[in-house]
């Protein structure tokens, strides 16, 4: 399934949770990962979420370390 991250679509697997889209987007934009601990996440909305929360197709959040 594809979902947005910091407006970047990525895809994922169907079931995927937050914390794996924004892991995929750092990895795909070479960020370094080491820092996935300390993100806050949003959703479009602009409320925090864990990440540990679940996505649909066609979702956007965003993130910040």
């Amino acid at each position: 399934m594809i979902v947005k991250v910091n407006k970047e679509e990525v895809r994922i697997f169907k079931g995927a949770n937050a914390k794996h889209a924004i892991l995929k987007y750092i990895l795909k934009m070479k960020m370094n990962p080491s820092d996935i601990d300390k993100i806050k996440v949003y959703d479009s909305k602009g409320h925090e979420i864990g990440d540990d929360s679940p996505l649909k197709e066609g979702q956007s959040i965003t993130f910040k370390i």
